[in-house]
């Protein structure tokens, strides 16, 4: 038995497993490394540029809104073909099972209720696609997280990625004038707060190619991107998405501060949060009602009619507070959705609620609530434990990222749906990293900790 100290021995690189006698374990993994690649660039492309589509004539004349948006080619063909793939990913690794279950156990409750969902809604044909949709997707990101043994090689791929959708975003200024709307800046992802949700995700990936070369030799590009990056999320005028930028930012931030061994540091960032909190509570009961409150912090206290979407999904909800009306059957179920918004007054047809939370209790009802409460307490414990423990507090690294866009969804997901919503880009980058810290802490942290099966 080795007498070696465990924290050596979580220093152990696929380096050390060549010349402890195992190179062809890891050289004979130069083709799945390049398939698991593959695969994670096709997720990051389909899920951040598939709008880019829409700048192109629609010849069906199709409304989206009111369009089920239901058994479409890439839920039939390519999203099993994906989860496929990552299984064979999986065994190829011999991915430990131990990992498995640290990067599935905490979506699996809600993935379980969203299946089950198919059993009282009120659309079951609908649910059953839409479940499986989000269930396939949801699997297949997680087995293909715990594929990746090198937080180094998801940034670089993230890097990537981001840059290339960022320059489609720049040049399609010059292509398609359309693209700079009233409303605000859309670039290839047809609608502005869809394009800000992109450049929120891709800010803190610019930075770190900026600051530590995440592709070697490309820190300038990676400062090109993030100024130009900055101006498109401003000319986007997406208030949630800059918002939850400025708040993801400083909360990382504050958090860094907060875990510093230096108590001059510490004590006074406490300090100053206990002050944050003490006058945030004043302002609030001063405040004689809550339309007054926003009104005083954004200008407007529907949200820009956000209010009356929320009331008939609230509707929804008190129809069947326990499980809701069923994953997916409230939206996009048809002209139904039509007449149902009208008898509500609500003139717009709207193909969300424009709160995750909402959507999560309208459609799952209390049950779904509580699922997605132990999937986002298990995903903050997981990032906050590997970024402290494994990744030391340090800016560069998975742990930093995953917990950026955990803060950001919790703020944008006041006034967007993106938890668990079947191709919404944010809501699966959150499931990757989260899986990903998970997989590698229950690596790591393992005794004896587990050798690296991949790069």
């Amino acid at each position: 038995m080795s007498t070696e100290p465990a924290r050596a021995r979580r220093s152990v690189t696929i380096a050390d497993v060549r010349q402890a006698g195992f190179a062809d374990r890891v050289e004979d993994h130069a083709f799945a490394d390049t398939v698991r690649n593959l695969l994670l660039y096709g997720f990051l492309f389909h899920l951040f540029a598939i709008q880019a589509s829409g700048l192109f004539p629609d010849v069906s004349g199709s409304s989206e809104a009111i369009s089920t948006d239901a058994g479409n080619l890439f839920n039939q063909l390519v999203l099993p073909a994906a989860l496929l793939t990552a299984c064979f990913l999986a065994h190829q690794y011999r991915v430990p099972v131990r990992v498995i279950l640290a990067a599935m156990l905490p979506m699996a409750p809600l993935l379980l209720i969203i299946a089950l969902s198919t059993a009282w809604s009120e659309y079951p044909d609908l649910t059953i696609r839409r479940a499986s949709h989000e269930v396939v997707e949801a699997t297949t990101l997680a087995l293909l997280a715990t594929c990746f043994s090198d937080a180094k090689v998801v940034l670089r791929i993230f890097f990537r990625t981001f840059v290339i959708i960022g320059c489609l975003d720049l040049i399609s200024v010059a292509v398609f004038p359309e693209t700079l709307t009233a409303r605000g800046f859309a670039g290839i992802h047809s609608d502005k707060n869809i394009a800000g949700q992109f450049f929120f995700m891709a800010l803190p990936v610019y930075l770190l190619g900026a600051l530590y070369e995440a592709t070697p030799g490309k820190r300038l590009l990676g400062v090109f991107c993030l100024v130009s990056g900055v101006a498109m999320l401003v000319l986007t005028e997406s208030k949630t998405s800059i918002g939850a930028t400025l708040v993801a930012f400083s909360l990382v931030l504050l958090l860094r501060g907060l875990f510093s061994r230096n108590p001059a540091v510490r004590v006074p960032l406490a300090l100053i949060c206990f002050l944050a909190v003490v006058a945030a509570t004043a302002v609030y009961m001063n405040s004689d009602n809550d339309d007054d409150l926003l009104q005083m912090l954004v200008g407007d206290p529907t949200l820009t009619g956000r209010d009356q979407i929320w009331s008939y999904a609230i509707s929804k909800y008190d129809a069947s507070p326990m499980v809701g009306a069923g994953y997916g059957a409230i939206w996009q179920i048809g002209p139904a959705i039509k007449f149902a918004l009208r008898e509500a007054g609500v003139m717009m047809v709207f193909n969300e609620a424009h709160n995750g939370y909402l959507d999560i209790a309208a459609q799952l009802g209390n049950v779904g609530i509580v699922c997605l409460s132990i999937f986002l307490v298990a995903t903050l414990f997981n990032a906050l434990s590997y970024w402290t423990r494994i990744e030391k507090n340090t800016f560069y690294g998975a742990g930093v990222l995953t917990m950026y866009v955990f803060f950001g969804m919790l703020l944008s997901n006041v006034t967007e749906s993106m938890y668990f919503q079947a191709g919404v880009a944010n809501s699966a980058a959150l499931i990757f990293l989260g899986a990903f810290v998970a997989g590698r802490k229950a690596m790591l942290t393992a005794s004896p900790p587990f050798a690296p099966y991949a790069a």
